[in-house]
């Protein structure tokens, strides 16, 4: 590897991946160290002390010259690399340069003299009225005795619960790894789930021209698992719903695309009678609803639906079925641009048997041939054996990964290196929670490209690996979700991989 990238790649790594690094109290230290450390103290949930002290892992220490003070200045200087036990908040201006709201990046403070510090760690919405706080707060459990003072992460309005004449956004001298990412990455994104699933569609068809729409639950997440081979099939995109009311905005995207088809996943105790009574006051719209006992039957309905729209078509589904856990959502969705693209079914399946209406749709599909999505513990051996006695032993291959990240990497892989996915404009979403990968899935399925689950604080490890080794290919990827779910860190990231290719 060439010394420029294997330099960028040590640097981009640190928001990647939690390795603490010791530093000169002074010395310069980058944006990804501070956003490092400032997660490794939240992670440990260490208590508020002003008498106390830890160390840069979270270790409590008998010494203030062992370790930094406990309270929210000292946890603000062990971020930021200062002094042990830590500085005080009424000088902190000598230790930063003030900035503007605008100019606030991950690892920046928010300052009130004499009273509290802050790191700030990304914005929570896209109008930049609240931000991710890391803090060692004092006031936490004034309002809830189950709440402790301590370490903690989370969503504040600007610039300190409305108290705003007295913070002030400071910068670290020196600090290194500042990062306009506007330009590496393409966001779709709404203020909500349901928006989001609209944001999807109108990139995968941006002119319109779906004439059929599946229409899922955003609330939970099984019934949708097997839809992307579905929507493949169909040529259209997959929106999401709350169970009681159609958004104003999905009935918006189904006039857009000039739908003349809505197909309702789940019964209706997944997506209420009101929404399918919605969907069918849409001028010119019909509704089909696939809605099982279960998760499973629905699975099996989904793929019976997408044979015989492949069979209507004249046409043929496009490869081994994919094999995956009905009690989780990461592996399935994964796989969902290849299911997508080449209309591969993803049949669900409990984890320790192979259901048997996952077993019955082997059999309708006539399939040849099956990949298992994930390791034994999401589906078990017993259900690889099943497969191979009903399919022939070197007809069944499992992928799978340390966790749901490096699962869903290696689909990726098999979605580039054997289904003629590209990395171009690839979709990148977090493993944490479902909607944006459910209609996200679809987008990246309808461009050809393959989808990136990461966690929604650091780029995994094997992404930015791929996404360096890459970089000429990749243009600019598609963050699925706002900064709640994807935070700027991971942004930031994405575009210290891809800074040579960016315009």
């Amino acid at each position: 590897m060439p010394r420029r990238s294997l330099f960028r790649l040590t640097v981009a790594l640190a928001a990647a991946i939690f390795l603490l690094s010791a530093s000169p109290a002074y010395a310069a230290i980058s944006r990804a160290l501070i956003m490092q450390r400032a997660e490794q103290w939240v992670s440990r949930s260490i208590p508020y002390s002003q008498t106390g002290w830890a160390d840069l892992d979270g270790d409590i220490v008998k010494s203030s010259s062992l370790g930094w003070r406990r309270d929210c200045s000292g946890f603000a200087s062990m971020c930021w690399g200062l002094y042990k036990p830590g500085a005080y908040t009424w000088i902190w201006g000598s230790y930063g340069e003030p900035i503007d709201k605008a100019a606030l990046q991950p690892g920046d403070a928010l300052v009130s003299p004499r009273n509290h510090a802050v790191i700030f760690g990304g914005w929570a919405d896209p109008e930049h009225a609240t931000y991710y706080c890391y803090e060692m707060s004092y006031s936490a459990s004034k309002n809830s005795t189950s709440t402790p003072d301590g370490t903690r992460c989370r969503v504040t309005p600007y610039p300190y619960w409305g108290e705003d004449y007295t913070y002030a956004p400071y910068r670290k001298p020196g600090v290194t790894g500042n990062v306009d990412y506007s330009n590496a990455i393409t966001p779709v994104e709404g203020s909500n789930r349901y928006k989001t699933a609209v944001a999807a569609s109108r990139v995968a068809f941006p002119s319109g021209g779906a004439a059929t729409v599946i229409v899922a639950s955003g609330e939970n997440w099984p019934d949708a698992l097997g839809a992307a081979a579905l929507a493949g099939a169909v040529d259209g995109p997959i929106l999401l719903t709350r169970r009681n009311s159609l958004p104003a905005e999905v009935a918006g995207e189904i006039a857009r695309l000039g739908a003349k088809e809505t197909i309702i996943l789940g019964s209706s105790a997944a997506v209420g009678n009101g929404v399918q009574q919605a969907l069918d006051a849409l001028s010119g719209v019909s509704v089909l609803r696939l809605g099982g006992r279960d998760r499973y039957e629905t699975s099996s309905l989904i793929v019976k639906e997408t044979l015989a729209r492949v069979r209507a078509a004249g046409g043929t589904p496009g490869g081994p079925v994919f094999v995956a856990m009905g009690s989780n959502f990461p592996d399935a969705l994964a796989a969902s641009p290849v299911a997508y693209a080449r209309i591969q079914p993803i049949l669900l399946t409990r984890p320790a048997s192979l259901s048997p209406e996952a077993e019955a749709s082997l059999a309708s599909l006539e399939a040849t041939s099956a990949i298992v999505l994930g390791g034994t513990k999401s589906v078990s051996g017993a259900v690889e054996e099943r497969l191979a006695a009903l399919l022939g032993a070197p007809n069944v291959r499992r992928i799978a990964g340390a966790n749901r990240y490096q699962t869903g990497y290696l689909v990726a892989l098999y979605g580039h290196d054997e289904c003629g996915l590209r990395y171009t404009d690839a979709a990148v979403a977090t493993g944490a929670n479902f909607p944006d990968a459910l209609g996200g899935g679809a987008m990246a399925g309808k461009l050809g490209t393959v989808l990136l689950l990461t966690s929604p604080g650091r780029l995994e490890g094997r992404v930015a690996e791929l996404m360096l080794a890459n970089a000429a290919e990749f243009g600019k990827p598609h963050c699925l979700g706002g900064r709640a779910t994807i935070k700027s860190i991971v942004r930031e990231a994405i575009a210290l991989m891809l800074e040579d290719t960016a315009q």
